[in-house]
């Protein structure tokens, strides 16, 4: 067999958890298409831009909960 153990850090994991329900919300409610169009378009102009907000949005989050743990 094989050992399964977490080899994703808790950034990747929230990403991966977030982006799968907000895939399967939209496949259950019809917006399939419109929405694979919409990540497929966001998806190349990243890649040609080079430039994500995902770690922007992740990097705001972790300061408000770290400014809130010190208070």
């Amino acid at each position: 067999m094989f050992s399964v153990h977490c080899n994703i850090d808790k950034t990747d994991r929230m990403n991966r958890a977030v982006i799968g329900l907000v895939i399967l919300i939209a496949a259950l409610i019809g917006f399939a298409k419109w929405f694979f169009i919409l990540v497929g378009s966001v998806l190349i102009i990243e890649g040609v831009i080079g430039w994500c907000y995902i770690p922007t949005l992740i990097y705001k989050a972790k300061q408000r909960v770290d400014s809130r743990k010190k208070q």
